[in-house]
């Protein structure tokens, strides 16, 4: 196993690639802000470079394996897993890479089809709230699969804002608030603090 570095190589890659989007995500989603956030979103430009590094790793690793699984057998006195455990760790290993790799398009359907399922599930009769007002910002830096789902999940964590409807195309997120609790000065605040800077459309 003490040859596998290729292995520790790929999951560190594979982490680094989806820290730029899915992490982010997932902070945004437990409640957590801040500059944090916008730690991980700066590696974005460097994701491709991570997954690639990661998907080259994988395909070390399986190589070795195959190569490996050829050979005599020995009874190696430095080896502390048997060929069939080793296969079973290498073998995760490629799967949690390939999927923290792919993890921005395995996570979108399922947090698609469940915004699906409870805007289905709102209520017909929900009141009107006249005291309420729409703005749209311009959002800079979506990039990734996930970017845009962080960003409203930002948006609607502050106080006053009860809807944020983000797009990639075009980059901007229309927000109905609240303005008597939340401005647009806040709004503007919580999307650069999470590296995805949003100004006032004029």
């Amino acid at each position: 196993m003490k040859k596998n570095w290729n292995l520790f190589g790929a999951l560190g890659a594979g982490i680094a690639a989806s820290a730029c989007c899915t992490v982010p995500l997932i902070l945004v989603s437990a409640g957590i802000g801040g500059s944090l956030i916008g730690t991980f979103t700066a590696m974005e430009p460097f994701r491709p470079l991570f997954a690639a590094v990661a998907v080259l790793a994988v395909f070390a690793v399986v190589r070795r394996e195959i190569k490996r699984s050829r050979e005599v057998a020995c009874d190696c006195d430095d080896q502390w897993l048997s060929d069939r455990a080793r296969r079973i760790v290498v073998g995760a290993g490629v799967v949690v890479t390939l999927a923290l790799v792919a993890s921005p398009w395995l996570i979108r359907p399922v947090l698609d089809s469940a915004t699906a399922g409870a805007t289905a599930g709102a209520s017909v009769g929900a009141p009107d709230f006249t005291a309420e007002q729409q703005v749209t910002l311009t959002v800079s830096g979506m990039t990734c699969e996930l970017c845009d789902i962080t960003v409203s999940r930002a948006l609607l964590g502050l106080d006053g804002v009860s809807k944020a409807d983000v797009t990639f195309e075009p980059p901007q997120a229309v927000v109905t608030y609240d303005p008597s609790k939340v401005s647009v000065g806040d709004m503007e605040r919580v999307t650069r603090e999470i590296g995805y800077p949003a100004t006032l459309d004029v």
